[in-house]
């Protein structure tokens, strides 16, 4: 449900601000007016605040750490107790010098990181070149008076380039031959190998650099490399010794971010709340003497957090409340409440935006329906019990999302053991065939015609609970429209089933006339209320009513495949290729039950149900408090 807010306004005097906002932030309940004008200075506290935290959390960026999740309230706690006591700018100041030696550090080791990480990249690719050219180089080893040189040179022009070499090279009295090995490039360039003499070099240099061709040299031999033959066990050890030194830098960053993550995001979080909290004495109203605050309270939570201020700071501060008025209720920020079995269902409503303050919640009708839709599909007592089985290992889990989703899964498979039973399915018909399982209600792959009036009757009984909540806050909201609407719609449908009843059974055909009245008191209600759009709505629903057949479609879809795992049983015997195609059929069966039974169910919902009263356009409940539990997370 959505809880009653009180709209609450403190005054406190100046010198106790601090200690005021920090109780509220504490208390946790206050949420603060979004739109509230600052008229005080901010005396740089929050500006260097925020920097720390900006400072901080790139500390623990750079450190690869992620493990906010992991995070335990004792780890908040020893910040807490060690930093608590100092003033604001003594916090800054002295986060800020216990920070700057691993500061220095960790960017000396990052430093170092990303050089040898560059110079590998560059003598793996040196590697790659050598090992395409060491046959060619070590073919013939080089004699005193000969040189061996590499070339980048573009691949079409190679034979060029070998072709002007030799013309050079043979004019004159030298007669000297040149050696060469090309290889192409997967783009544009490729390397060319050449071995001349000494006495030809300048030459070689010069007939090259005239064609376009560049020299090609290992990153550690720039100057004078030795003979290319001879490099590449160089350049191996010097791979060899600079990984060794990368590991040994990985590892002690890993080391770093085992001893120093958790620490640092705990120090981070606690620089948040203090961030926070000067934000919020930033944002106070008031003069020399006092400050005023002001924002919503849930009604819930009002005597509690009027004792614990009236206990804290006595006549210090002065609160004043009252409820919402209407024209406020825009601005009222929703927050929701339901009963333990109830809440985990409201994850389905935050991927929408929240209802209005003066709207309707339904979590607790999602909580029994769409369990109650998703266990009618799946309606299998193996696979109730299988999912029961993985909703309990996601019960451990650390997120709180996924203890939210253990629980629904665990309603729907207590209902897809309880529908199983009605259709007398346990994976499929293996249990009628084990231990001659009866279904308590009728057996789905035989009963099509009883199963699909079922579930169009209850998606009738769907579509017509939205119309009434619908119809039900229109006339609390003394919306004519809305509400002569949703009535039409409903009178309408009932109408409409009511006299196809009546055509197809022996009801008595005077009482026809009830009908009939039905359907033209809700026609004049959806003209009234809607006009032509009420009539077009109204057929709209009926298309609605008629969507819930996927229930029994999916249903049956997924019975009969559980029965063709079973079948492969009959083909092929108990043999193993049998049981391993079986198994195979079901666990493709389990993985496209809970899938499309959850995603079919929650259609129904956010379309048939929610589209005839849900109105979403309310504002996020966000109270000014401390973050606690698994909820750490990076800002």
């Amino acid at each position: 449900m959505i809880r009653d807010m009180v709209r609450l306004s403190l005054w406190g005097v100046q010198s106790k601000k601090k200690e005021i906002v920090r109780e509220l932030f504490a208390l946790g309940v206050l949420h603060l007016d979004q739109d509230t004008p600052s008229t005080a200075e901010d005396d740089g506290t929050f500006n260097s605040l925020k920097l720390l935290r900006g400072k901080v959390l790139g500390l623990i960026e750079a450190l690869g750490w992620d493990g906010w999740n992991s995070l335990r309230e004792e780890d908040l706690g020893a910040s807490e107790t060690s930093l608590l006591d100092l003033s604001s700018a003594e916090t800054v100041h002295e986060i800020d010098r216990s920070l700057e030696a691993f500061t220095s550090r960790l960017a000396s080791l990052l430093a170092e990181a990303k050089e040898k990480d560059d110079l590998l990249d560059r003598l793996n690719r040196s590697e790659e070149v050598l090992r395409k050219f060491t046959p060619f180089f070590s073919g013939k080893a080089p004699s005193e008076t000969e040189e061996d040189s590499l070339w980048w040179v573009e691949n079409g022009d190679a034979p060029a380039l070998v072709a002007s070499l030799a013309a050079a090279l043979d004019g004159g009295e030298r007669h000297e031959a040149v050696s060469s090995h090309f290889v192409a490039g997967k783009e544009s360039f490729g390397l060319l190998g050449l071995r001349t003499s000494l006495s030809a070099a300048s030459i070689v240099r010069r007939v090259a650099s005239e064609s376009g061709a560049m020299p090609w040299r290992p990153p550690e031999y720039r100057d004078a490399p030795p003979p290319f033959g001879k490099l590449l066990p160089d350049v191996q050890r010097a791979i060899e010794g600079l990984s060794a030194r990368r590991s040994a830098i990985e590892e002690e960053l890993r080391t770093a971010a085992l001893q120093w993550g958790p620490r640092l995001a705990a120090l981070y979080l606690f620089i948040d709340e203090k961030t926070e909290e000067a934000s919020v004495e930033a944002q106070c109203r008031g003069s020399e003497e006092s400050f005023s605050i002001g924002g919503w309270v849930p009604g819930d939570a009002l005597h509690e957090t009027a004792r614990r201020m009236e206990e804290r700071f006595g006549t210090d501060v002065l609160m004043q409340w009252r409820l919402p008025g209407e024209d406020e209720w825009k601005d009222v920020p929703t927050a929701l409440k339901n009963a333990p079995l109830a809440s985990p269902f409201e994850l389905f409503l935050r991927l929408l935006r929240p209802p209005t303050y003066d709207g309707v919640d339904p979590t607790p009708m999602v909580a029994l329906f769409f369990p109650f839709f998703s266990g009618c599909m799946i309606g299998d007592v193996g696979y109730g019990v299988l999912f029961l089985l993985l909703a309990l290992w996601l019960k451990g889990r650390k997120l709180p999302v996924l203890r939210d989703v253990a629980a629904i899964l665990t309603h729907v498979a207590l209902w897809s053991i309880l529908w199983g039973l009605a259709w007398g399915e346990f994976f499929g018909d293996v249990g009628h065939r084990l231990f001659h399982m009866k279904p308590l209600l009728v057996e789905r792959t035989q009963g099509i015609l009883p199963v699909m009036i079922f579930t169009v009757s209850l998606g009738l009984f769907h579509v017509l609970l939205g119309l009434f909540i619908g119809l039900c806050q229109g006339v609390r909201h003394h919306h004519r429209h809305l509400w002569m609407e949703k009535a039409g719609n409903m009178l309408f449908l009932i109408g409409l089933i009511v006299a196809i009843l009546f055509l197809k059974t022996r009801l008595p055909k005077e009482l026809f006339t009830v009908p009939v009245s039905f359907l033209v008191i809700g026609i004049a209600l959806l003209v009234g209320g809607g006009g032509i759009g009420g009539i077009v709505e109204a057929f709209g629903s009926i298309g609605n009513v008629i969507s819930y057949v996927r229930i029994a479609a999916i249903g049956l879809s997924s019975a009969i495949l559980a029965m063709v795992a079973s079948k492969f049983t009959d083909v092929l015997g108990l043999s193993v290729l049998g049981l391993i195609l079986a198994f195979i059929i079901h666990l493709l069966n389990l993985v496209i039950a809970i899938g499309g039974s959850s995603l079919h169910s929650a259609r129904l919902h956010y379309v048939e149900f929610f589209g005839r009263f849900y109105s979403a356009g309310g504002k996020n409940y966000t109270p000014f408090r401390k973050r606690s539990g698994l909820t750490w997370k990076k800002r």
